[in-house]
């Protein structure tokens, strides 16, 4: 039986050597989103309008990772790393990959009329706003990593806290 590793640790700041990038590793409690929230604020380095749209999408991805993937399980990790370009806060969020026995996903924004095609007319189903609510807040996301293995959700953000859909 493999041993789980303790989280006692967690979260706890990456260093890097590039002073435009700053990164966290969090558990699988909940808490953590809290936690990570707090930490990106600082992190960013912007007044709160222009934090919010990547707080709120940090947040919804980090939830995401712990309720979908090997993340949330004891001993689960998602790193989560910041990086602040001229324009741009690029936010990416990698979790532990699928859970033991469980369907292999990939993140997408799910609808009530199925997957969604970019819109503000989009309804989202019950269950969450997730990735309906990124794909709003930020300019662009992505994904990368191997089905089957830890994913890396990508997103851009305006730093001038301007967001793709207006509100």
């Amino acid at each position: 039986m493999a041993s789980v590793q303790p989280t006692i640790d967690l979260p706890r700041r990456i260093p890097h050597t590039n002073p435009d990038v700053s990164g966290l590793v969090c558990g699988s409690d909940l808490e953590h989103v809290r936690t990570a929230r707090r930490w990106a604020t600082h992190a960013i380095r912007a007044t709160p309008s222009v934090a919010q749209p990547l707080v709120v999408s940090l947040a919804e991805l980090h939830a995401n990772a712990l309720r979908h993937t090997a993340s949330g399980l004891p001993g689960g990790r998602v790193r989560i790393e910041i990086e602040r370009r001229r324009c741009l806060f690029l936010l990416r969020v990698t979790d532990d990959g699928p859970r033991p026995e469980a369907k292999v996903t990939v993140p997408e924004v799910v609808t009530a009329a199925g997957p969604a095609k970019r819109g503000a007319g989009a309804l989202v189903v019950e269950g969450g706003y997730g990735l309906a609510l990124v794909d709003a807040l930020a300019l662009y996301w992505d994904f990368t990593g191997e089905r089957g293995g830890p994913l890396t959700v990508r997103a851009a953000f305006d730093r001038s806290g301007r967001t793709r859909l207006p509100w």
